[in-house]
């Protein structure tokens, strides 16, 4: 039997629907936001582009991008962002009115505010916000230890989500019709759903992932290590970064990025095929930079056809 959140009368009710960019005679994009989805993780909200034209076809059915920090994702929602905008809705309806994307249903899942880093973060790390000074900052540093909980989340987007989705909205089943798309701590977690949960979508975009909080006492990234490893064939993986965290610092993970592009080489993944990789160069760790490469990562994802 199909789980499905107990969402009240009231919570449909209080969706914001907010039209842009409209067109005689055919429905406009819009981005629907439930405000307090309930689910088995504390209330966050979730937001739903809708494509335009989706009003007019009521036995039309789409394919369906599940992108993490949803309130990130959307101009019409940016006040909920305190990063910017991807501008998703926008450049999907740019994109499949140029015939270069399927037009699809994207879903922006809200991240858990103080508890996202350990949402995002792989059951298998460990992660503590401050270095250790000394050994008497050592009990202090263990209480401060964030354990990683991304099974949890990876529970609630198939048994919460998921179903609430296919409920409510006109979306194609399958995981061929499925994506999944994240940044930095998100890519990390889009890796993770592709490793252990690979029936639940064929397409991946993993953009700037905070892989390095994978590396080991021995120097290893665990998560590339597991996608070297135990990766399932079949899939399409988008994989990308930049060449500096911020103007004139860092290397936005590049590093350990292009180790995870060599680890999947080595699965047997042949880029051009199923998988593509994307240095970035001069773009750095933010929203502006991956708003300006996700064209190549929706066409990526669903390519026109």
């Amino acid at each position: 039997m199909t789980y499905c959140p107990n969402v009240s009368e009231n919570q449909l009710n209080s969706r914001r629907q907010l039209s842009v960019k409209e067109t005689p005679g055919i429905s406009p994009l819009r981005v629907e936001k439930i405000p307090d989805f309930k689910g088995r993780l504390p209330e966050r909200p979730l937001y739903v582009y809708l494509p335009s034209g989706y009003d007019e076809n009521p036995q039309r059915y789409y394919p369906v991008v599940y992108m993490h920090d949803g309130q990130n994702c959307f101009q019409s929602y940016v006040e909920d962002s305190f990063v910017g905008s991807w501008k998703a809705g926008f450049t999907a309806d740019e994109l499949a009115q140029k015939g270069l994307m399927r037009q699809c249903v994207i879903v922006g899942i809200g991240h858990g505010e103080a508890r996202r880093m350990e949402e995002y973060l792989p059951p298998y790390l460990n992660f503590s916000p401050e270095m250790k000074v000394s050994e008497s900052a050592a009990d202090d540093e263990a209480e401060k230890m964030i354990h990683g909980k991304a099974d949890h989340t990876l529970e609630y987007y198939i048994k919460d989500v998921a179903p609430y989705v296919n409920s409510h909205y006109r979306i194609l089943q399958g995981p061929e019709n499925t994506a999944v798309c994240g940044s930095s701590m998100g890519g990390l977690f889009t890796a993770h759903i592709a490793l252990e949960a690979p029936e639940f979508a064929n397409n991946y975009a993993i953009i700037s992932p905070s892989f390095q909080l994978s590396r080991t006492k021995s120097g290893q990234l665990e998560t590339v290590e597991r996608l070297r490893n135990d990766l399932r064939q079949g899939l399409r993986i988008w994989l990308d970064s930049g060449t500096q965290s911020a103007p004139g610092y860092g290397t936005d993970n590049m590093h350990e990025t292009r180790s995870a592009y060599e680890a999947l080489r080595e699965n047997g993944y042949k880029e051009g095929q199923d998988f593509q990789y994307f240095l970035d160069d001069g773009a750095g760790h933010n929203e502006e930079a991956w708003a300006a490469r996700l064209p190549k990562i929706f066409q990526f994802l669903f390519p026109h056809r």
